[in-house]
């Protein structure tokens, strides 16, 4: 009876302890759920307007780059020149164009400082690459040649970012008195016409050139229609 009577209360202290050391693990597992939450809610940091307004889109951000964001960027910069700032020879598709760039920087390492735009007018200094946006062996005179919606659906993502980086650049830096402004990140705008895009599907309305799309989200006192 003695021996029982002395490990009863052994008992009891080691259930008590074995409860508490699972109520630890149960609220540190609650802990570290609700910091991770946390975290993951916050949306990832935007570069500012004024930060984008000033980014020098040169030989190093080039060279930083991969090919679907080139290209994309090369689209929206061309997109804007030529039916935003009216200004002839910049109808070249990435195709056409981003090996030659990629050439120029290589063989003029004193350039890098040069922007792109800058480095694809000596290059069509040099030579025309084209007299219509072409892709794929179809030659395009409509206004925003072939994009619109349905090119933006097909294009990957960074292609996407990369086109509206090229397209807000330019009209803040090339377009004197642009009719319509954009002071939010791009990321913003990238998911805005994704969004319209993805609502629309195979409709018609995928049909509008993707910078007419686009002014549907211009600042809110902005009272330019699209055209």
């Amino acid at each position: 009876m003695r021996t029982m009577l002395s490990e009863e209360p052994q008992q009891a202290t080691m259930h008590r302890q074995t409860r508490n050391s699972d109520l630890a693990q149960v609220l540190l597992a609650l802990l570290f759920a609700m910091t991770a939450e946390c975290g993951w809610s916050q949306e990832p940091e935007h570069t500012s307007s004024v930060a984008q307004a000033s980014q020098h889109f040169d030989g190093k951000w080039w060279s930083a780059t991969n090919s679907e964001e080139r290209s994309g960027f090369i689209n929206g910069v061309a997109d804007c020149l030529t039916w935003s700032a009216h200004e002839e020879g910049f109808n070249a598709t990435p195709e056409q164009l981003m090996d030659k760039i990629t050439r120029f920087y290589k063989q003029h390492p004193e350039s890098t400082d040069l922007t792109v735009v800058d480095v694809w007018r000596k290059i069509v200094g040099d030579h025309a690459l084209n007299n219509g946006a072409t892709p794929q062996g179809e030659t395009w005179k409509n206004p925003h040649w072939y994009l619109d919606g349905f090119w933006w659906g097909e294009a990957v993502e960074v292609e996407r970012f990369g086109f509206l980086e090229g397209y807000l650049w330019c009209m803040r830096t090339y377009v004197p008195a642009p009719s319509e402004k954009y002071s939010k990140p791009v990321g913003f705008y990238v998911e805005k016409v994704d969004t319209f895009v993805m609502a629309n599907g195979s409709s018609k309305a995928n049909r509008e050139a993707v910078a007419l799309i686009l002014r549907h989200y211009r600042d809110k006192d902005d009272s330019t229609t699209p055209k």
